[in-house]
């Protein structure tokens, strides 16, 4: 009887270690051992070794490749992305550098294989490396999407300049014709910029992280170090780094992202309400806030008669101000100058009339270190019934898409 106990006892006490000991492990940024293979084909001669991905200059263990092949393996202080380089002696025949992201980690298997391919190489890397995966299906899809675009973007420019050709050419009594090729103009220049903003390593990294589905892998932390965190997107991005897989919740990359969307976040949770100042504009009227809450938004206008970009700016402000008050925006005009008179002139200048006000010491002071003010101009959109920021950096009034931008945020 005893002995049919203690049998059963040892098997779930074996069972139990099993399913242990093949649970995920939780990579918290220790120390690590590595291994990588690789061949060269045509054979050739060199070196191999690893750099800091961010930091060139710091390089680790070096390795020798010897007719086309090579072992590279070592310590590293942490699991983390390096760059993998492979490069040829100074002496040999055939000069080569390949230079190969890889995100490095212990108990993980990479075979490199190099072949030349015409006048180019081409790299393959096999691995059961999660992380390196997705970073090798990331590239891929990168290098794709920036084709497709300067694809794009090219057409864009042909047209533009048959265009502006086709200006050239457009007489009296063809007003409509010259009209339309504005219009196609304008568009081919927004089409332009949006195709440009898609290119940025920002928008490819935030689209990453938007739409992956691999909750385990270190690219998606990584990927913080590149995209903006504001306040239409910290929630999401909180929300993604909150179901990440447990096992690499600990690791520092996956700390560091979330502290960047924690700090974004205690920056808008903490920041004051708008204050109700009584600034005094030219008339020596008092600026008064409660007379203003029947609007949809009010745009706060930071500006300084110093400053180049407000005397360039602010004038086309003005222009379309009655289509903002149509849309129930009010804007008003607050100076951080010290010299009333500059000011005066300046006001008069622009045209900015009796919603334009001069800001004492305080509450200049006050404006700028709570909303971080470094370069006016700066356009504050502000909710009229609790003067809550709505947007810290509005848009420039400059801009083709100003108009609709305010219309999305009514």
């Amino acid at each position: 009887m005893n002995l049919t106990i203690t049998y059963y006892t040892l098997f779930f006490v074996l069972f139990f270690s099993s399913c242990q000991s093949n649970s995920p492990q939780e990579k918290t940024g220790m120390p690590i051992t590595y291994k990588i293979t690789g061949s060269i084909e045509p054979e050739g001669h060199g070196t191999v070794y690893l750099q800091d991905h961010e930091n060139p200059m710091q390089q680790f263990q070096r390795a020798e490749v010897n007719q086309g092949n090579f072992i590279l393996e070592g310590e590293l202080a942490i699991d983390a992305f390096y760059d993998l380089i492979i490069k040829s002696d100074s002496a040999s025949e055939q000069s080569f550098r390949y230079m190969y992201p890889l995100y490095v980690e212990g108990g993980v298997d990479y075979a490199v294989t190099v072949k030349q391919n015409g006048d180019s190489y081409d790299v393959d890397v096999k691995t059961n490396s999660l992380t390196t995966n997705e970073l090798i299906a990331f590239n891929k899809n990168k290098e794709k999407q920036v084709r497709d675009l300067d694809k794009k973007l090219t057409e864009i420019r042909n047209e533009i300049g048959d265009l502006n050709a086709k200006l050239m050419t457009i007489t009296r009594g063809q007003e409509s014709i010259y009209n339309q090729t504005i219009d196609r103009l304008e568009t081919l220049s927004k089409q332009s910029a949006d195709i440009r903003r898609k290119k940025d390593d920002k928008q490819l990294y935030a689209d990453y992280v938007l739409n992956s589905n691999q909750k385990a892998s270190f690219l998606i932390p990584y990927s913080f170090k590149y995209i903006d965190v504001n306040k239409e997107n910290y929630e999401r991005y909180e929300e993604i780094l909150a179901t990440l897989d447990p096992t690499i919740q600990k690791h520092p990359l996956v700390k560091a992202a979330i502290a960047k969307v924690e700090e974004v976040k205690d920056y808008y949770g903490n920041m004051p309400a708008f204050p109700e100042i009584t600034p005094r504009n030219l008339q020596g009227d008092s600026l008064k806030f409660d007379q203003l809450k029947d609007k949809k938004m009010i745009i706060v206008a930071v500006w300084s008669s110093k400053g180049k970009n407000s005397k360039m700016d602010l004038p086309v402000l003005v222009k379309k101000e009655a289509e903002l008050n149509k849309l129930g925006v009010e804007i008003v005009y607050l100076t951080d100058d010290e010299d009333y008179e500059r000011w005066r002139s300046s006001n008069q200048a622009i045209g900015l009339g009796s919603n334009s006000y001069l800001l004492n010491v305080t509450d200049r002071d006050f404006i700028k270190n709570s909303y971080n003010i470094a370069l006016t101009p700066r356009y504050l959109w502000v909710d009229p019934k609790s003067r809550a920021i709505i947007e810290l950096a509005g848009e420039d009034p400059t801009l083709p898409d100003f108009i609709q931008k305010v219309k999305n945020k009514l």
